[in-house]
């Protein structure tokens, strides 16, 4: 399933907040620096951390079947802070904007989104032209 595209009016994270958020899925420095990202790319890493929240929240009734979560670091604490005010209720389905204040991505929702569009960005980074 593609990511959700924001139009640019949408887009919460700014370029370094977007560039922390593919480096806490790709790893690195996920192949660029953040004054190399576009629109596209930013639409991109705010589709991706909104999916691993939500996909989390959707799991979370089986939490205590999976006691290892991701703890994002503080940035990505602050980033999900921030998506919980401009987040409007479409963007979530499983989950309110007030529930990213206290969101956790579990480890194997971000092991899959990973596994999902690693190969993605990479040739997005290697050809410059988004493929998401």
């Amino acid at each position: 399933m593609a990511p959700r595209k924001f139009a640019p009016s949408e887009l919460a994270l700014s370029p370094m907040e977007a560039w922390q958020v593919l480096v806490f899925f790709f790893g690195g420095n996920a192949g660029t620096t953040p004054g190399w990202l576009t629109d596209n790319d930013r639409s991109f890493a705010q589709a991706l951390l909104i999916e691993a929240v939500d996909a989390s929240y959707r799991m979370s009734w089986i939490e205590k079947l999976w006691s290892s979560t991701v703890s994002p670091s503080a940035s990505i604490k602050s980033i999900l802070g921030k998506l919980a005010f401009k987040a409007m209720k479409d963007w979530l389905t499983s989950c309110q904007p007030v529930d990213l204040k206290k969101a956790k991505i579990y480890t194997m929702v971000k092991n899959q989104l990973t596994v999902n569009w690693r190969s993605v960005w990479q040739i997005r980074i290697q050809v410059g032209d988004p493929v998401y």
